[in-house]
């Protein structure tokens, strides 16, 4: 007997070409990507978040932390290796299923080569027949079960794979979330390091200009020094000559004191002969000089 192989079913609750986001409505986004198609509506929808509601996007990664909120599991941050531990799991189930089935034929076709030596041994056909088909059926029994079994597992690890996917899925979404915020965090220190240029060009265009104020400010006080000693070099050659005339006045003064006195004097010598009497005019008439 063969064992035909089996289509894996769709996980339980969940439509073809609808959201997979819990309680989702709406139709999953079309896309003319090739690869897989998308799984989620992408939507904005509310959602009752402790009494307030909330508006929420259906993608792979809220998806993933509603249904472990559902669940009643905390979200640990690491969607993908939970799947792939989950995986892991009902994958060594379903080995172990398919060695208990492989034990299973083992030991159904050592009774069937029982059987028929024992059968040859009898040598009646019929109940040959008969225990041969009820072994047959008691086989085809075992078989179907583990094959229901397998089929079981087959959907489990199929339902575990889809969730690995949608882990992954938020997993890169997370980490575009993160390169994102990377990038704009580097755009702000970019920013930020031309801000500092900027400032540091301004600064020293400032302090350019206050040296220059300041060599400025020193070469109008040096000039304000020079012109402040001119100034009392002026003033002191100015004081000098106002001694020297003052000097020259009063050597003035006194020479016209003297020249005064003179005049007294001849006024007084004059008075005196005015009124002295007069000289005989023989004296008077004195002979002209050369005559």
């Amino acid at each position: 007997m063969t064992l035909t192989a089996q289509e894996n079913p769709p996980a339980p609750g969940r439509e073809p070409g609808r959201c997979r986001y819990p309680g989702c409505p709406n139709p999953a986004r079309a896309s003319d990507a090739p690869g897989r198609p998308p799984g989620y509506c992408g939507q904005d929808m509310p959602e009752d978040r402790d009494g307030a509601a909330v508006l929420v996007r259906h993608t792979a990664m809220t998806a993933y932390r509603r249904r472990a909120q559902l669940s009643g599991q905390p979200g640990d941050g690491r969607p993908v290796t939970a799947a792939i531990t989950r995986a892991g799991a009902i994958r060594d189930d379903a080995l172990a299923a398919m060695a208990r089935l492989s034990g299973q034929l083992a030991a159904a076709i050592d009774q069937l080569a029982v059987l028929g030596e024992q059968l040859t041994a009898a040598g009646d056909p019929e109940a040959a027949e008969a225990q041969a088909e009820a072994v047959r059926a008691e086989t085809a029994a075992a078989v179907e079960h583990a094959r229901a079994e397998t089929a079981g597992h087959a959907a489990a690890r199929h339902a575990a794979e889809l969730d690995a996917a949608e882990a992954r899925a938020a997993a890169a979404e997370a980490i575009t979330m993160m390169e994102a915020q990377a990038a704009a965090l580097a755009r702000a220190e970019e920013t930020a390091r031309e801000a500092s240029r900027g400032l540091d060009g301004e600064r020293a265009a400032h302090a350019a200009e206050l040296a220059a104020a300041r060599a400025g400010a020193q070469a109008a006080a040096r000039e304000r020094e020079q012109d402040r000693s001119r100034h009392e070099t002026a003033l002191a050659a100015l004081d000098g000559t106002v001694t020297a005339l003052r000097e020259q006045l009063a050597r003035a003064e006194t020479a016209l004191d003297r020249e005064r006195e003179r005049q007294h004097e001849t006024v007084a010598l004059l008075r005196g002969l005015i009124t002295s009497p007069q000289q005989p005019k023989t004296a008077a008439r004195r002979p002209a000089a050369g005559s």
